[in-house]
């Protein structure tokens, strides 16, 4: 007879490796629920009143017409009509400023979604749709 060696005799791995994993997979789905729990608030078909960006760093600023936003984020402005984009001096934050901007330009309406907070403490710009 083998001798035992605290083996699964089924999968033939080492229960202490076996726990060790599942530990960690415990506490890895910890982690992504945390994260999955962070606040969004989604803000739909409202018109641009104002776009802009500071000419000091990578900062744009969107302001929408109708009811303010953000009061779900717990950011330090938390009631607001304005939402910020942090990174307008990459590429991801031209392409969407530059959506931004013709949608406002051409009179057009946007949906957004928000999740979490600039550096400024607005309400962050997590994904837009710019509407018929």
């Amino acid at each position: 007879m083998a001798p035992d060696l605290g083996m699964n005799r089924r999968a033939r791995v080492p229960e202490t490796s076996l726990r060790r994993c599942l530990a960690v997979l415990a506490l890895a789905a910890a982690g992504f629920a945390a994260d999955s729990a962070a606040a969004t608030e989604g803000v739909s078909t409202r018109k641009i009143l104002d776009v802009g960006c500071h000419n000091t760093d990578g900062v744009c600023f969107v302001t929408l017409d109708g009811a303010s936003f953000g009061s779900s984020l717990g950011c330090a402005v938390s009631v607001t009509n304005e939402f910020r984009f942090d990174n307008g001096d990459t590429s991801i934050g031209r392409r969407s400023y530059a959506s931004i901007l013709a949608a406002f330009l051409s009179g057009r309406s946007v949906s957004i979604v928000l999740n979490g907070c600039t550096n400024q403490g607005f309400p962050a710009l997590h994904y837009f749709h710019v509407l018929n």
